[in-house]
């Protein structure tokens, strides 16, 4: 009986442990997309201009 406690014991500290690897981490690198055109430019008015 007291091996199944300390078994079940290591089982559950190993699984919160898990849990909270996973619910901690942190969140991948937000990346903008690179983009050469202006702010509120258009395509058209790219496209015409000049």
């Amino acid at each position: 009986m007291r091996i199944k406690m300390t078994l079940l014991a290591i089982t559950y500290v190993a699984v919160s442990a898990l849990l909270l690897a996973i619910a901690h981490q942190p969140p991948g690198p937000v990346t903008t997309a690179k983009t050469d055109r202006l702010a509120g430019s258009t395509f058209l008015v790219e496209r015409f201009a000049g």
